[in-house]
This record gives C-alpha cells, structure tokens and sequence, in this order.
C-alpha cells in the first residue's frame, strides 16, 4: 500500500499551498547579529528562495534602520525600545500575507522580544506557528519561566529543536518536540589533510561568559611555554572581549590574535589556514563551527557541554576535556601537536559525520513540515508530523 494514503500529512507534504502556490513562510531571526541563529535563518531563506513548493522571507528581529537614524538602532540602550516596536510592526504586515510562521527563539529574555510577539500575532492571525528553539541555555529557562513556556508551547503548532540535546531537555520538562538539524554549508569548506599540523588554536565563538573564551586564552599560553612558535587567532565579539584583552596581556603569552567579528562568508578561509579549532564553552547546544571544522579537516577539542555530546565522539571524531580546566585542554591540544596519526585519524571520521547536518536531509524535513501546517495538521496531530519528518530525514 502506498504510504500516502495512510500518512495524511506524507499526503499533504506533495501539494503546493492552496490554490496550487508554494508554502509562503515567514522566518524571524536575527539578520544582523552574529551566531547560530542568524547563520541557520540565512541558509534556510537561501535554501528556499528558489524552492518550487516553498518560498520563504526574512522579517528581522534585530532591524536597523538607514543613515541617519541608525543610532536609533544601534545605541545600546535606544535600541532596546525601538528594536522590538519596528519588529512587531513588521511582523504585523509581514504575517498577513503568509501561510507559515516561523521563529528563531533564544532563551530568557530574548525569548519575550522574538517568540513571543511572533505566537500572539500568529495567533491573532490565525497563522500555525513553529517555535524553533536554539539555544543550550533551555534547561535554566524551563525551571525559571515554566508557565510562560507552557503556554507558549500550547499554542505553536511545532516545537522544533536542531539537537537531541535540545529534544530530551523538554521532553523531560514535558514537551514534545521534532529534531531537524542545523543546516551546514560543508561545500564551502576545502577538507585539508591536516599533516603537518600547524600550532595554531583557532577561537571562533562569541565572546560571552558561556563560551568561556578565557579558558582557551590560558590553556594557549600553557601551550606556547612548550611550543614558543604558537598561536592563538581570536574570531568574535561580544561582552566579555574587554575582559579577554586584559587577560591576554595578564597572561603574557605572545601570539594572541583577536580579529573580531568577520562575516561567516570568510571563515573557510579562517579554517583553510589550518590548525586546531579549540572550544571551552561552559553551555552549548549544535556549534555550527564544530561541523565546519569537520568539513575543513580541523582537529576538535572540546568541553562535552550540552549537545556537543551528541556531535563529537570522544577519541574518534574529536577530543573532549572537563569544562573549566585549562590545563586538560592544554594537554589535549600539546598531545594533537606531538602524537603522530592522531589529528589525521580524528579528521577523517569527522569529515564522515558532516553528512548528517547536508540540505538533502533538512530540506524535505522543513518542506514536509511546511506543508502538514497548512492543511491545519498540527497541535492535534503532532504524531503525524514527526513521522512524516523523521521519514523525509531518511
């Protein structure tokens, strides 16, 4: 029997929106920003813009507005107010004219901003909603706002996460929710044969306590009393980047590089100059700079934070080291310079795992779950979406 005709959302996925149209989604995400978020957002427009049954648009939950009045959206303490009020306008106009919402939600605060404009006016508008939560931070943000998530939750059609980290936090906490992973340009990125490897830790999180960049700083300076050629190239921006200059000069290590934020566009040139891509985070959900590492045949060393675990398998595809302790990740990184083999074989298996993160399989999962939504298959037949969506993923 034809699988279609028992899957009425399989069913549904192999027609355009009515009137024999493509699905229109509207995606909120931050455009401007750097990080997960705005790179997942961009690759799913891109991917979609020349989609024949389903066409997406960005609405930014971060606008700016043109010379003059930048500062309006730039300063800091400006911008809190009227960044939020041209986003909900925005969202406003924009929602009307589309079959599907879908927002980029962070935790906590952020959380109100983005997805919580985007599910009243969905509601409002009678517009099935998908809330896709990114970040590592969900376990804090369920203990502290549980009622505000609860009802959240009840009224998006979707909860979709990029991680089986993601998944199992709420499903603990009680919530359902689909797995359709981060999308990685891997084309974009060259592998290398990483022999000889070069001495070179590349940072490329954002600067924020989380990503605890400072203990990447202290282990680099452990590794150049031993390696005096060493070098350590900072990628990012963020709170905490004052801070780590003055750690950097505490430190006394030569060789420290911050770059600051670089457009994604440049990273595979980043990563094409070879070295080991070190990651010190405290939490973490799916860095797309692991998988991009993975691409590029750069060795990973990593804290198992989050949804790391469900990326990197120790000893085979990446090294892990406790979180917070700079002298392991030192050691890590000086056993990668001095064991002959080890970064060739941890790269070859990794460059393995990037086909889990390809178009081929997202692609259909969004189309698929594009398409349930808009015959109103959704809060009540969740169960059908996650099979229909697990299927097009395989």
């Amino acid at each position: 029997m034809d699988e279609r005709a028992v899957h009425p959302v399989a069913q549904s996925a192999e027609r355009a929106a009515p009137g024999g149209r493509p699905v229109s989604v509207l995606l909120c995400a931050p455009v401007h920003m750097l990080g997960g978020h705005t790179i997942a957002a961009r690759n799913l427009a891109e991917r979609f813009s020349q989609h024949p049954h389903v066409h997406a648009s960005l609405q930014a939950i971060d606008p700016r507005l043109p010379w003059p009045l930048r500062w309006l959206t730039d300063v800091k303490l400006v911008r809190s107010v009227t960044r939020p009020l041209l986003f909900a306008l925005g969202l406003a106009r924009a929602a009307r004219r589309v079959d599907v919402v879908h927002v980029f939600a962070a935790a906590h605060t952020a959380f109100f901003f983005t997805a919580m404009p985007a599910l009243l006016m969905a509601r409002w508008l009678r517009k099935p909603i998908v809330l896709n939560y990114h970040d590592g931070r969900a376990e804090s943000h369920l203990r502290r706002s549980p009622r505000v998530l609860r009802w959240a939750m009840a009224r998006a059609a979707a909860l979709v996460v990029p991680s089986a980290f993601l998944q199992r936090v709420f499903a603990h906490h009680g919530f359902e929710a689909l797995v359709i992973r981060n999308v990685v340009d891997t084309a974009a990125f060259r592998f290398r044969d990483p022999v000889p490897l070069r001495a070179r830790l590349i940072s490329t999180r954002l600067l924020e306590p989380v990503y605890a960049v400072d203990n990447t700083l202290r282990a680099f300076a452990l590794v150049r009393s031993r390696v005096p050629d060493a070098e350590c190239d900072v990628y990012g921006v963020g709170a905490s980047e004052a801070g780590l200059r003055r750690l950097a000069r505490a430190l006394g290590a030569p060789g420290i590089r911050f770059h600051g934020g670089i457009p994604h566009g440049e990273m595979p040139a980043a990563l094409a100059r070879g070295g080991i891509l070190v990651n010190s985070s405290r939490i973490d959900n799916q860095p797309h700079t692991i998988i991009e590492a993975f691409a590029a045949g750069v060795p990973v060393v990593t804290t198992p934070a989050g949804g790391v675990t469900d990326m990197v398998e120790h000893e085979r595809t990446g090294l892990f080291v406790p979180m917070d302790q700079p002298e392991a990740l030192a050691e890590a990184i000086l056993r990668l310079l001095h064991e002959p083999g080890l970064a060739a074989r941890l790269t070859r298996a990794a460059q393995a795992e990037c086909a889990r993160y390809s178009w081929i399989v997202a692609g259909p999962q969004w189309a698929r779950l594009y398409r349930g939504l808009t015959d109103g298959v959704g809060v009540q037949s969740t169960h059908w979406i996650k099979e229909v969506v697990e299927r097009a993923g395989t």
